[in-house]
């Protein structure tokens, strides 16, 4: 009877998993977030690393607690866990790409290892008064809101091939520890998802862009100031896109204007400067900064279109006087 009563104890212990970790899940959006990425085309001539799609800017507004555990009395992190599900999207000659707070992580460089995620900089807190899994959640519950941007670049020297499968989930919200449950998710932490993967394919044709006026320098001159600003009131300029199609196919061009001094869609010469600059296009729109938008569409027989823009001083303060310099890259992709 003893003996017996030893094999089942040994049994359930053998049979018996330690659990630990954050259930995360969205308010809004539950255990998943998908995003479709629509059709995506990526000449052939393209370099490694290029990036050849980006997300918009998705904003999760999270609820986050901390599970009874050994841990029960840390504070836990809270991560973006890469690649959750433990997928190789290697063959496909693309990888995966993290926009947090202007630094992108990419596949390569994290993965759903515990310590080697990407931080969120929001923090569950520990518990050391918690008897039970109700004062964890009364104690530790947070609800971060996380805005972040999803990027895909050609990766790998083999041709690009269409991928074999048409999700991959790009990350899960979990804590210090990793995986809250394994790479299955069985608790349902919040996970983003891109859909539409099989959209992706090679394409011979090409794209030339040149910015005018050249060498993509657009000078305000002086600029007068002003109790109310500047005088002018707005100072612009033009610029503008020259794209040259390089193929008879017909081709959409899509393009982001990124910076990395930004307030709001106005990009800064720099953070104390109280003024920064607007682009609109040539109907008046002002087009978002570090956000992807259209930028043209060819037809088979046209290979050459000119988007104009305009580029304006806004003040957003007392302006700084003096000279100043602030930079946009175009980024453009294919569709």
């Amino acid at each position: 009877m003893t003996l017996g009563k030893l094999c089942l104890a040994a049994l359930l212990l053998l049979c018996a998993q330690v659990s630990w970790g954050m259930q995360c899940t969205s308010l809004s959006d539950g255990s998943y977030l998908t995003d479709y990425i629509g059709p995506v085309s990526v000449p052939d001539t393209v370099p490694d690393g290029t990036i050849i799609w980006r997300s918009k800017t998705h904003v999760i507004s999270a609820k986050c607690w901390k599970k009874f555990d050994i841990h029960y009395a840390e504070n836990d992190p809270i991560y973006f866990y890469g690649n959750p599900a433990g997928l190789d999207a290697t063959p496909w000659g693309i990888e995966f790409g993290l926009v947090y707070r202007q630094v992108t992580a990419w596949d390569g460089d994290w993965s759903a290892n515990p310590t080697q995620g990407v931080d969120s900089g929001f923090v569950s807190p520990g518990c050391p008064d918690a008897h039970s899994a109700e004062d964890m959640l009364a104690c530790s519950l947070v609800n971060p809101t996380i805005a972040f941007q999803v990027v895909i670049r050609k990766r790998g020297l083999l041709p690009l091939q269409r991928p074999s499968q048409d999700t991959y989930d790009v990350f899960q919200f979990d804590g210090l520890y990793g995986l809250n449950g394994g790479p299955s998710n069985p608790f349902g932490n919040f996970r983003f998802q891109l859909s539409g993967l099989q959209n992706i394919v090679g394409t011979a044709c090409t794209v030339d862009v040149k910015v005018t006026p050249e060498p993509g320098i657009v000078d305000f001159g002086a600029v007068g100031k002003s109790s109310t600003g500047f005088s002018p009131p707005r100072p612009t300029k033009p610029l503008s896109l020259a794209l040259e199609k390089k193929c008879s196919s017909a081709l959409n061009i899509g393009a982001t204007f990124l910076s990395n001094s930004v307030q709001g869609d106005y990009i800064l010469p720099a953070s104390d400067s109280q003024f920064g600059i607007e682009i609109r296009d040539a109907r008046n729109n002002q087009v978002p900064i570090n956000e992807p938008f259209p930028l043209a569409n060819f037809a088979a027989d046209v290979s050459h279109i000119d988007v104009p823009f305009n580029a304006t001083l806004v003040p957003l303060g007392d302006p700084k006087v003096g000279p100043f310099d602030a930079v946009m890259v175009v980024q453009i992709v294919y569709y």
